[in-house]
């Protein structure tokens, strides 16, 4: 999935920071970072992936037009989910 440019506004970065302690450019390195990408039940995406600092985390985006990507929400990974992660990662090969 190519994304060319990220929708913030208040409500989302107050959302992630407040909420979650995850900073914009924490989700937007997560996005840029070969995340592992599956649809949601309800249409959107979760993206899998580590921040550069190591900070594993899921983000929760919607596609809108031109590549563009808003993220709606997002959270540190659990255990569950990084297990999940590092199998995928583990069988995509080097």
């Amino acid at each position: 999935m190519r994304i060319g440019d990220f929708e913030w506004d208040d409500g989302n970065v107050l959302h992630l920071a407040l909420g979650h302690g995850i900073e914009p450019d924490e989700a937007e390195e997560v996005l840029a970072i070969a995340p592992l990408v599956r649809k949601t039940k309800k249409g959107h995406y979760a993206a899998f992936g580590r921040t550069q600092a190591g900070r594993l985390l899921v983000i929760v985006f919607e596609k809108r037009a031109s590549e563009r990507v808003r993220v709606i929400t997002g959270w540190d990974m659990s255990g569950t989910e990084r297990r999940y992660y590092q199998s995928a990662r583990r069988g995509a090969g080097p």
